[in-house]
């Protein structure tokens, strides 16, 4: 073989591989951000919670007033009012501190309080991501949002890293359309179940043409949301305001330059919220008071989106005098394309602007995406099982295919455990990595083990898992079905029945091979 040959040879296995480890970076943003769709379902079944019962009432005003006049003035910079863990009014006092990461992060004293009663519940002091972002049971949900926004990678290298890989598939996924010679044909592609190897490729150029538009839009908005932040925003603010970023922000948001510091009565925050439900046309989800107590100070309402609306909304009031000033826009002072544009993005992203039925559309054609790239992966593999090389391709995408949903369903399993300590946070994304170590060790275990035989037993595991992770969840003090059914616990039953239908369906795919295995072995 000559040296020509010889480096033509290196040159692709090089591709081939840089392209085997690049469709499992993809494969794991689009499973984990397939899951995430349901975050806020996934948090509702954690919790256990019956219906949604609201937080800001006619007491919420006194309540504010109270723990205000508890928190030393110079942590009246900025107010959060929110939805805490089990049905309480969560509030938060604090103003700007240098974090020992790095940066400047609000920094104060955070309460649970009952909204009805008034009774204070647990209270902490400490910066706003250890003490308002801290609830044991969204953990599970903010590490699979982690992992798929930033592959679990710190600070905005995970935002970069993840940005790249939106813009790569965006441009397959355009490629696709350009050179996809029989794309209207291959939307109602039936499945010829005669040739085993035919019938698969069949179902993979199915998915892929149905799915095709949607990884355009998955693609365009992920890449925008990951560089906004993490490079357009620093780009600005170091051509226009010197590397200061507050400044950028302030300018572009329109506030003002000036601040008039005179102490003055707040107004009645309840009456607010009334006048805020009814222009908007939602209850108020969250509250924002920047500058408490001063002629200057500002309350933002924060509303989930009205029925027929892509997005939510977000009005502003004086909270000196309860006037409304404006409806805020993302971009700019004044409503524009660039500011309606930016601020679709996140809810065409996420899928969740209609309700369940964007949801189901969204889990629906990410399931189908997620599906392209494992059996492409499978099918590339296959025309090169008679190399030695890419055999241990073939167990790579096995361990990968099966072990990360693995991972994730063992993952979910010892977070409700430690949900009862009240320290899921730091057991969640460890166990996650142990798993992933575990699953490696195992690959390097199993290699004299067939194909077929490690595909039957991570398979099983992971139906096994998913079927018991509803159990898990009763036994660890979750709510009943009849409690659900009884007291509108809707996230319960949506997601124990989708960890059931998955698991029945991985046990049933796994019978149905091995029963296609058995019908073309030789009999002895």
């Amino acid at each position: 073989m000559s040296a020509e040959t010889k480096a033509t040879k290196r040159l692709v296995a090089l591709h081939g591989w840089s392209a085997t480890a690049l469709a499992i970076l993809l494969y794991v943003i689009m499973l984990t951000g397939t899951i995430v769709v349901l975050d806020n379902e996934i948090n509702g079944w954690a919790e256990g919670r019956a219906g949604d019962a609201p937080v800001f009432t006619d007491r919420t005003d006194d309540i504010v007033h109270r723990f205000a006049a508890q928190a030393p003035p110079e942590l009246h910079d900025t107010v959060f009012l929110g939805r805490g863990s089990g049905a309480t009014l969560s509030l938060f006092f604090g103003a700007p501190k240098p974090h020992p990461d790095g940066g400047t992060e609000l920094f104060g004293r955070h309460f649970l309080v009952h909204p009805a009663t008034g009774v204070l519940q647990p209270a902490r002091a400490g910066f706003f991501s250890e003490t308002v972002r801290h609830r044991p049971e969204a953990a599970l949900a903010d590490f699979l949002v982690d992992l798929h926004v930033r592959l679990h990678v710190p600070g905005r290298w995970g935002l970069y890293l993840t940005g790249l890989l939106g813009i790569t598939m965006l441009v397959a996924a355009i490629t696709g359309v350009l050179l996809h010679r029989h794309i209207l044909r291959d939307l109602f592609t039936p499945d010829r179940p005669g040739a085993r190897h035919v019938s698969f490729r069949d179902r993979h150029t199915l998915a892929g043409v149905w799915s095709l538009p949607f990884a355009v839009l998955l693609s365009f908005t992920g890449a925008f949301l990951s560089f906004a932040i993490s490079l357009g925003l620093p780009v600005v603010a170091l051509v226009a305001f010197a590397g200061d970023q507050e400044a950028a922000i302030s300018t572009v948001l329109g506030e003002p330059a000036h601040m008039d510091v005179t102490r003055v009565q707040t107004t009645d925050i309840a009456a607010v919220f009334a006048d805020a439900a009814i222009r908007a046309g939602t209850e108020v989800g969250g509250a924002q008071i920047h500058h408490y107590g001063t002629a200057s100070g500002t309350i933002e309402t924060f509303h989930p989106a009205a029925d027929g609306a892509l997005t939510g909304t977000t009005l502003e009031y004086s909270a000196a005098t309860g006037a409304f000033l404006r409806a805020p826009e993302i971009v700019g002072t004044a409503p524009s394309v660039g500011s309606t544009i930016a601020e679709l993005m996140a809810p065409l992203h996420f899928g969740n602007f209609a309700g369940w039925w964007s949801r189901i559309i969204w889990v629906s054609l990410g399931g189908a995406m997620t599906y392209t790239i494992v059996s492409g992966m499978q099918l590339w593999l296959r025309r090169r099982q008679d190399d030695p090389a890419w055999q241990h391709g073939s167990r790579a995408l096995s361990l990968v295919a099966w072990g990360l949903p693995l991972a994730i369903a063992i993952t979910a399993h010892v977070f409700l455990l430690t949900y009862l300590t009240g320290d899921p946070d730091h057991w969640t994304p460890r166990i996650f990595v142990w798993s992933i170590i575990g699953l490696l060790v195992l690959g390097i275990a199993t290699q004299k083990w067939t194909l077929d035989d490690l595909n039957r037993m991570l398979g099983t595991a992971l139906g096994a898992l998913l079927i018991a992770l509803p159990v898990m969840r009763l036994q660890t003090g979750g709510l009943s079905w009849g409690e659900a059914l009884l007291w509108g616990g809707d996230e319960v039953l949506v997601i124990d029945g989708t960890c059931i239908g998955l698991g029945l369906y991985c046990l049933a795919v796994l019978r149905r091979k091995s029963a296609q295995v058995s019908a073309t072995s030789p009999a002895k």
